[in-house]
């Protein structure tokens, strides 16, 4: 008996690992990766200031002066992943007498003779209609208000960071403030007047906005 129990024996063995009765010591992937990607929210950070820059243009040269305005009141909506979802919540306004170039003679000017001259412009009105881009760029559409008109101006957006800018033009002939535009080429009479000896202020002003959002990341 001793003789055919050992064949048995080494048959059963081999069977055993044939059949895949040998414990398996190969690693194996968990059946559930865990998900390191960050999430992050933003919103608007009522802290922070925004800041309305812009820049006119004046004689046949289209030299340039720059201003912005010193107060800017902004409201905006709850959080959100995407930045389009946070632009599409806010609205401001703005006190045209915050104007600031820098020169305080040109400032009363600005007030007095160019949003003087519109209608009901002593507040600047806007808010955004909607946003459509990612979190790094896109455009911006605004509803804004001056003399009285309320037009669509569409601005192009940039991330960095926390911080969304926005850049654009606006065109005082879309709001139908050519006589604005002319009663400051009048006030400014000489400091418009070119090497050619021609008096023009330009009816286009360059915008550029900044302001800062809420990030918290996950």
């Amino acid at each position: 008996m001793k003789r055919i129990f050992l064949p048995i024996a080494v048959f059963a063995a081999f069977t055993i690992v044939s059949c895949g009765g040998e414990e398996n010591t190969a690693p194996t992937e968990s059946a559930t990766t865990e998900n390191t990607e960050e999430i992050c929210f933003y919103s608007y950070d009522q802290s922070a200031k925004t800041h309305v820059g812009w820049t006119a243009f004046k004689t046949s040269d289209k030299v340039a002066v720059g201003g912005q305005f010193d107060q800017v009141n902004v409201t905006a909506g709850e959080e959100s992943t995407k930045i389009t979802d946070v632009l599409e919540t806010i609205k401001f306004n703005i006190p045209t007498s915050s104007t600031n170039t820098t020169n305080k003679d040109r400032d009363a000017k600005i007030v007095a003779s160019f949003f003087g001259a519109m209608d009901a412009t002593d507040i600047i009105l806007g808010q955004v209609k909607s946003a459509e881009g990612d979190n790094n760029s896109g455009t911006c559409t605004f509803y804004l208000t001056l003399n009285n008109v309320e037009k669509e101006t569409v601005l192009n957006y940039t991330v960095e960071g926390s911080t969304v800018k926005l850049t654009g033009e606006i065109d005082m002939v879309d709001f139908k403030a050519e006589a604005a535009v002319a009663s400051l080429n009048e006030i400014c009479g000489a400091l418009h007047t070119g090497a050619d000896g021609v008096t023009k202020t330009w009816s286009v002003v360059e915008l550029a906005i900044e302001t800062t959002l809420k990030k918290a990341c996950h």
